[in-house]
């Protein structure tokens, strides 16, 4: 859902990419995924699985990662994890498709209590071995961002002011094999009497060009009160948009017009209509005071993010990340999956940013590897999912900081 940071992913997307600083808007999820995350998401190959580490049944990492033995003692604030809702997205990776070794770990599994935390711990001790993650070139530290689900307020017929469109996957998008332009969505057109595969419209085309958008249009999933909005959900592959009725509906990453990401935050900076840092906030109050000027910011971006959207009953759930389970706030990440194998615990030592100039906080805690976003490469790279909402939004926004993390591999019963 990544797809993630500002994952200005989803999921998709799921996508999509928070990060609302400098190197902003560029990771994460959405979700989406489903991924996305917020994003966060393109489609990968399938890693190709090295030799087993010792101890463990498999090796769930990539062929670019090197894994060095560790003890629990190694994990920075292992024993001062609250486990708060640790079960819950362990739980939630069981309900998918898992490779064989973690369903085994799965099937042990049904015999903790739920709300036993001291025996979820020492089952994760007996099940898992930790390993620490370090790239080819031996970098154990790597960066860390957030994204998070935005909610929006939309309707499902175009009436003032839900005017914004948000579009599904259009009939006319087809694969193209990306040339140097690194574009890989294209169209079907006749070009000297022969049909070839051009690049898809990207965002400054559609916006100059009503037949594009008329044709668009016919797959629009709802209509949303709010461009910058529009572009918040595009960068994080995800969102839940409140309807008129009070109906929820919710948003995942289905697929982008193929054309690379660019950070309209570095847009700013690059053309100086803003300085320092910046965040979501400073994006909404720059277009709130120019809006003359937004239509220019949105076409910087040539990436569109295409959504299918479903009516929600449980808006608490959140979103659905590249697993295809629920994601569950500050304790699911979106990771390079060429890397991690989705569905692997992981343990995360990092800082939580606060707001107001105070000095960042240790983050160490147990997360799950749900979720993909297209911004999300590399060995040590993960995007952590912060949850629902402008709070969430704000958090995700601030997390842009070096960290460390330590896989859990199944080991031989």
């Amino acid at each position: 859902m990544k797809g993630a940071a500002l994952s200005v992913v989803g999921r998709s997307a799921r996508a999509a990419l928070l990060c609302l600083v400098v190197g902003l808007l560029a990771s994460c999820a959405t979700t989406p995924t489903p991924t996305t995350t917020s994003a966060p998401t393109a489609a990968m190959p399938a890693p190709a699985w090295p030799t087993t580490p010792p101890g463990t049944t498999t090796a769930l990492t990539g062929s670019g990662v090197t894994l060095t033995a560790a003890s629990w003692s190694d994990l920075p604030g292992w024993s001062q994890d609250d486990f708060g809702y640790v079960w819950q997205a362990f739980r939630r990776d069981c309900s998918a498709r898992l490779p064989e070794a973690l369903a085994e770990v799965c099937a042990r599994a049904a015999s903790v209590p739920p709300n036993d935390t001291q025996a979820q711990r020492a089952f994760f001790q007996a099940q898992f071995a930790p390993w620490q993650i370090q790239s080819a070139e031996g970098k154990d530290a790597g960066l860390i961002t957030g994204y998070y689900e935005p909610v929006l307020h939309g309707s499902l017929t175009r009436q003032w002011p839900y005017v914004v469109p948000v579009w599904g996957l259009p009939a006319d998008l087809v694969p193209r094999a990306p040339g140097n332009d690194g574009i890989s969505g294209g169209r079907v057109a006749w070009v000297d009497g022969q049909q070839r595969i051009l690049p898809y419209w990207n965002r400054a085309q559609i916006q100059a060009d009503p037949a594009v958008q008329a044709a668009l249009d016919r797959s629009v999933v709802v209509w949303l009160d709010s461009a910058v909005d529009a572009l918040f959900l595009q960068v994080q592959g995800s969102g839940l948009v409140r309807l008129p009725d009070g109906q929820d509906l919710r948003l995942s990453y289905a697929g982008t017009n193929g054309w690379p990401y660019k950070s309209v935050g570095r847009w700013l900076l690059d053309t100086g209509r803003v300085k320092g840092t910046v965040t979501m906030s400073v994006i909404r109050a720059w277009a709130q005071m120019h809006p003359d000027e937004v239509p220019q910011m949105l076409a910087s971006n040539p990436r569109v993010v295409f959504f299918t959207a479903a009516l929600d009953t449980d808006p608490q759930r959140g979103p659905v990340g590249a697993l295809g389970v629920p994601l569950t706030a500050m304790r699911s990440i979106a990771v390079d999956k060429r890397s991690i194998a989705l569905g692997l615990p992981v343990w995360l030592s990092t800082s939580q940013p606060y707001a107001n100039g105070t000095p960042p906080q240790p983050l160490n805690r147990l997360v799950f590897a749900q979720d993909v976003g297209s911004a999300i490469t590399g060995t040590v790279r993960a995007d952590l999912f912060t949850g629902t909402g402008d709070a969430a939004g704000e958090l995700a926004g601030r997390m842009q900081w070096p960290g460390r993390m330590w896989v859990l591999l199944p080991v031989i019963p």
